[in-house]
């Protein structure tokens, strides 16, 4: 059996936005954006932060993404019965998301307001 392959990003991104504009984003004011791209079966996130945090903030942040793969990777094991999906990820965080390196927008105040509009108009009062 071969290993199992993660789906393109562009199936990926609605379940991931998703999922981050529910634990996520609500979490971490500091976060002005979260960019994201897939290379050799592994998904890479930039964080552009409003300012430096602490490695406290980073791990925090590591350990609430880590459980947004994992519930990814049981759909994506329930999808493809008789597999065991392993979502490997990286952090990285910078004042700018790096240019023609193919991150993909995953949450901003945009995206938030996007889907709070859609499936939660509630939020957009309350904010994040």
């Amino acid at each position: 059996m071969t290993e199992p392959r993660l789906p393109p990003l562009d199936e990926l991104l609605p379940g991931m936005r998703g999922a981050f504009f529910e634990t996520v984003w609500p979490a971490f004011q500091w976060i002005q954006s979260i960019w994201v791209k897939a290379s050799m079966d592994q998904l890479h996130l930039f964080v552009v932060a409003t300012a430096e945090q602490d490695e406290k903030e980073w791990d925090d942040l590591d350990y609430l993404a880590g459980a947004v793969f994992k519930s990814l990777e049981r759909v994506l094991d329930e999808r493809e019965p008789n597999s065991k999906h392993k979502v490997e990820y990286t952090i990285q965080h910078g004042p700018t998301v790096p240019q023609d390196d193919g991150y993909r927008e995953l949450m901003s105040d945009r995206v938030f307001k996007e889907i709070a509009k859609r499936l939660a108009p509630w939020r957009l009062e309350e904010g994040r």
